[in-house]
């Protein structure tokens, strides 16, 4: 399981920055859309992507008057490469065959680091002064405390999507009559989601609303989120 969560976290991480970097090729603002900023050759780079980025200068789309088209390329790694793959990854899922059960743990961990993902920038850090989130706000001529609802509400739909839908028939399927599997996955389900997505901005200089937000999404959400997983999943607990 641990190859596939590293796995299925860089191509959730890739498909977000690539994203971005088509958006802006598309638009005329990039002249390769290949190019992003693959960052060091260091561990951390190499197994959870630390160092990539877009490779998108915001600074002359803005200057030239193209708001709408920075807003776009800025919504573009959240809205389409996680959150638009994630629902592609859920409906996968509900009709991959029940005989290949590892063609649905990836098709599960995918789904779960992309919906992760928008958690991370949507409510998390959708009031933060800089990164995604800012630029889209800016983007549109809006200030970031009336895009933050605009933000929020498609990302806790994808939330509640996950947790009711997705996840515990996913999980129902993937425990193959082993109670502990299920537990382990739920538990690991929910720390990537509100743990390491959630809790993304906690160290981070992203301001004290996106700091709280992680806070309550570590020690609120994630261990609300794994019992609660565990009971819809397992149906001896029903």
């Amino acid at each position: 399981m641990g190859a596939v969560i590293l796995l299925t976290h860089a191509v959730a991480f890739m498909t977000h920055e690539y994203a971005h970097a088509l958006t802006a090729w598309a638009l005329g603002w990039k002249a390769d859309p290949l190019a992003l900023n693959y960052g060091p050759a260091t561990l951390a780079n190499i197994l959870f992507q630390q160092g990539i980025d877009e490779n998108v200068d915001y600074g002359p789309i803005f200057a030239s008057y193209h708001g709408l088209d920075a807003a776009l390329i800025a919504f573009a790694g959240a809205g389409i490469g996680n959150g638009l793959f994630y629902f592609i990854y859920a409906a996968a899922l509900r009709h991959v065959p029940r005989h290949r059960p590892y063609a649905e743990m990836i098709l599960f961990w995918l789904a779960v680091m992309s919906a992760g993902n928008v958690w991370s920038y949507a409510p998390t850090r959708a009031l933060a002064g800089h990164a995604d989130m800012a630029l889209l706000a800016q983007g549109l001529g809006l200030s970031r405390l009336a895009m933050f609802p605009l933000v929020t509400i498609p990302a806790l739909a994808i939330t509640w999507h996950f947790f009711t839908r997705c996840a515990p028939d996913a999980m129902a399927a993937l425990r193959q009559n082993q109670p502990d599997r299920l537990i382990l996955t739920a538990s690991l389900a929910s720390f990537f989601y509100f743990g390491f997505f959630g809790g993304s901005a906690v160290g981070g200089n992203y301001g004290d609303p996106a700091a709280l937000f992680s806070i309550a999404s570590i020690l609120i959400l994630l261990p609300l989120s794994t019992l609660y997983l565990v009971k819809r999943s397992d149906p001896d607990r029903a």
